[in-house]
């Protein structure tokens, strides 16, 4: 349990869990929520977010604008912006 709490504390883990989430909500509701399905444009907002923060995290390793937990919330922030604005 402690080896699986040190991993979790891992921003490259903690980044594709967050983008591995979101694939699977955003599949979820345009396969059975919504009427129409996501395209896979949007689909691939998340894990391109995701690329962006890798990126930056290389550029800024001890910057707080690499801090993992604020692109977390920005993957998951889209994702809900994604299928909202989708099933209007």
């Amino acid at each position: 349990m402690k080896k699986f709490k040190e991993l979790l504390k891992s921003p490259h883990i903690q980044i594709a869990l967050a983008t591995g989430v979101s694939i699977i909500v955003m599949a979820y509701f345009s396969k059975r929520v919504l009427s129409d399905p996501i395209s896979y444009l949007q689909m691939a907002i998340p894990p391109f977010i995701a690329f962006v923060y890798e990126n930056v995290l290389n550029k800024f390793k001890k910057k707080k604008v690499a801090t993992a937990w604020y692109w977390v919330i920005a993957i998951f922030a889209v994702t809900a912006l994604i299928i909202i604005l989708h099933s209007f």
